[in-house]
């Protein structure tokens, strides 16, 4: 259909393609392309509900690293 609204071309691959399957049988009654649309839409108001470093931490793994000199830290390596 012509429109002038930006296209975006994604191909599911690997972790992609196991999320949209597992997202389709949850609802069968949406298309790919809505099953992303809602997929982006859930992703962005998770954001915007927590503190950004909260949420890099929580997808890094949620390593804290304690705040300490880079002389502590050399101590803890065998040169």
């Amino acid at each position: 259909m012509p429109t002038i609204k930006q296209r975006i071309t994604i191909t599911a691959t690997g972790d992609l393609e196991q999320i949209l399957a597992v997202e389709q049988r949850l609802h069968p009654e949406l298309s790919p392309s809505a099953l992303v649309t809602m997929l982006i839409r859930r992703g962005h108001e998770a954001m915007s509900d927590r503190p950004r470093r909260e949420l890099v931490e929580a997808l890094a793994g949620g390593e804290h690293y304690p705040d300490r000199s880079r002389e502590a830290l050399s101590d803890e390596w065998p040169s």
